[in-house]
């Protein structure tokens, strides 16, 4: 265009673009993968947008129909949006492709939980133990059949495990081995004599004062919930990061109630080991009962539970 207006004068130019601008212009993005939405709607269930989430599920669905993982996971989208007949069949669809995969048996007993109906928890209690019994021991199926099941639950684990224990092989006419010679007793250390005479006397101080550290400038009964929990973490990560797995708790705090008024006595924080209980289904279930004992007894603001998930896992804080 050359053109001429009064006092100046417009000029078009065109330039053939390089040969890396043309590739760029013609080369289509890559499409997402299922990994790709997997990731997307992991990263918006942990920001609580559930929604989005099982959205991201779908799409990856969509690009990988059999993978079992993405159904698990927008089945689990689908419970916390309260869409359970959805849940339901997303959970069967996984159990399906992958049989062998807890989470699977998880999920759709949560569903069939959440429908309300003594029935259907009834059903969700068989689908577990029937899981367990198909070899899927697993810690968190265990629990959610406490949780649906109760005692009645917990009793039928039991005798399921008295019967799948290996009975020990008659050892006929073979003499008996002699006891080993008794040994004796160590003398006590000096950390020993200098012990506190009760064990709940040597838990209470240094781990007020490590909670004290943890909350900062908020007393333990005047912290939120979540500032209590997170006050309660803190020496618990030191010590893992300063001895490992092997330091890891099963212990329960109990957050004091605000001190009773014109009281110059401070509230002491509840603290209840609860290792034994995962001895076995039913002194879990006992467990649970005690500790809404203690909790009530205590008037307790809230309860930190912490405890591994399984053997070689990370900590669990509920």
């Amino acid at each position: 265009n050359g053109r001429s207006t009064r006092g100046s004068v417009a000029t078009l130019t065109l330039t053939e673009p390089s040969p890396e601008a043309s590739r760029e212009l013609h080369m289509p993005a890559a499409p997402a993968t299922s990994d790709d939405h997997k990731k997307e709607g992991n990263e918006l269930f942990a920001k609580g947008d559930f929604l989005r989430a099982a959205a991201a599920y779908t799409r990856g669905i969509k690009a990988a129909p059999d993978s079992h993982v993405l159904y698990s996971n927008r089945a689990q989208a689908f419970l916390r949006l309260h869409k359970v007949g959805k849940a339901l069949e997303d959970a069967d669809r996984c159990i399906a492709l992958a049989p062998d995969f807890v989470k699977g048996y998880h999920r759709k007993a949560s569903a069939l939980h959440a429908l309300g109906e003594p029935a259907r928890s009834e059903e969700a209690a068989e689908l577990l133990l029937g899981a367990i019994e198909r070899g899927m021991e697993d810690r968190e199926l265990v629990r959610l059949g406490v949780t649906v099941g109760g005692k009645a639950f917990a009793a039928r684990l039991d005798a399921f495990r008295k019967a799948a224990a290996p009975v020990a092989p008659e050892e006929g006419d073979k003499p008996a081995a002699p006891p080993p010679p008794a040994k004796k007793a160590a003398p006590p250390s000096a950390a020993a004599k200098e012990a506190p005479p009760t064990a709940a006397a040597a838990a209470k101080g240094p781990t007020e004062q490590s909670l004290s550290e943890g909350l900062g400038e908020q007393l333990p009964w005047e912290a939120p919930p979540e500032d209590f929990a997170a006050g309660c973490l803190q020496p618990i990560l030191k010590r893992f990061l300063a001895e490992g797995l092997v330091s890891l708790p099963a212990v329960v705090y109990l957050q004091p109630a605000p001190p009773a008024k014109g009281s110059r006595e401070e509230p002491s924080l509840g603290q209840i080991s609860i290792k034994p209980a995962f001895a076995s289904p039913s002194t879990l279930a006992q467990c649970a009962d005690f500790l809404q004992g203690k909790a009530a007894e205590a008037r307790a603001r809230s309860a930190v539970l912490f405890v591994r998930k399984a053997a070689g896992r990370a900590l669990q804080c509920v």
